[in-house]
């Protein structure tokens, strides 16, 4: 048995035809270019920029993604981008944005969060925060519904809506926090040093890719010191947490911490989905037409009905 052999055949163009470039200091630069992304396309959708102020006297760009049939008052979906904490931008996941809007009746708030090295955690982490603050404090200007908000990312933008999920729990207010979605989300750090299956990030995004997109996020912070909100693999307690929608490719290098997270939070009472793709890799849903990215995305707008009809 080969990685190649268990590989999805529609995502072969994707992940054998197209190398997965190196993660490194001197390629960062051209990952962000390559990965900006397009203007998001308006098909059934109204698309808004924001920009918030932050105390530093910089703006916080966040982008707004709503149904044109949107009633008065609109659920929410704060969303965060992958891009291993390093690049990405909402654009970057255009169309994610516009089929949530779309097919669960949500506006989606998706932060251009500050990305490492140059700003490592907790500057991603306040940035989310601080755009689920101000879904809160303009909803009546914005049409939101403020008591039916989803957290919601893919890789590092799952990793990072899991740690506000966390933060929001600790701090004693939900902030309308109905549902959460992590898609192959890297949840601890010190997982990548532990022996995986054997198959695992075999076909595109490997171990060491993992290990560097971490070290970005975590630079300056010593191992001991590492919390829960920017690994919230290393949370002792996972109750009081909101349903939460996993989803993760079996030949993703986060399968075996995504497995070992689903049993967690079970054993601590929280209602969870997990659904494990195979002969997937990691970012396997950029192959919009394969069957499998449409899987995950029907099965992770019903988790989002879900929630907000609770």
């Amino acid at each position: 048995m080969t990685p190649q052999s268990l590989l999805d055949p529609q995502l072969a163009p994707l992940f054998i035809d197209v190398p997965t470039p190196a993660f490194s200091d001197e390629t960062i630069p051209i990952l962000r270019q390559a990965m900006a992304g397009s203007p998001i396309a308006r098909a059934g959708v109204d698309v808004k920029a924001h920009h918030l102020d932050r105390a530093d006297g910089t703006t916080l760009r966040i982008v707004v993604v709503r149904p044109l049939d949107a009633t008065e008052l609109t659920p929410v979906v704060v969303h965060a981008h992958p891009g291993g904490w390093i690049f990405g931008t909402p654009e970057t996941s255009g169309s994610t944005l516009v089929d949530m809007a779309r097919n669960s009746s949500c506006a989606v708030v998706s932060v251009d969060y500050r990305l490492a090295p140059e700003y490592p955690f907790p500057a991603a982490h306040q940035d989310v925060m601080a755009a689920l603050r101000w879904v809160r404090s303009a909803a009546q200007d914005q049409g939101f519904d403020a008591d039916r908000i989803v957290l919601a990312g893919e890789s590092a933008g799952a990793n990072i809506a899991a740690g506000v999920a966390l933060r929001c729990r600790d701090d004693g207010d939900d902030h309308g926090i109905v549902g959460l979605s992590m898609v192959y989300s890297p949840l601890d750090d010190r997982a990548i040093s532990r022996p995986a299956h054997p198959y695992a990030g075999s076909i595109g995004l490997s171990a060491s890719h993992i290990r560097f997109a971490w070290t970005s996020y975590l630079r300056g912070v010593e191992t001991d010191h590492v919390t829960l909100y920017a690994a919230p693999g290393r949370a002792e307690n996972l109750t009081g947490l909101p349903p939460i929608f996993l989803a993760v490719g079996a030949l993703d290098p986060v399968v075996d911490e995504n497995l070992g997270f689903a049993q967690r939070l079970i054993r601590d009472g929280v209602p969870t989905t997990l659904h494990i793709f195979a002969g997937a890799p990691h970012g396997f849903d950029r192959m919009e037409t394969a069957k499998v990215t449409i899987q995950l995305r029907e099965l992770r707008n019903e988790h989002l009905n879900r929630c907000i009809a609770l």
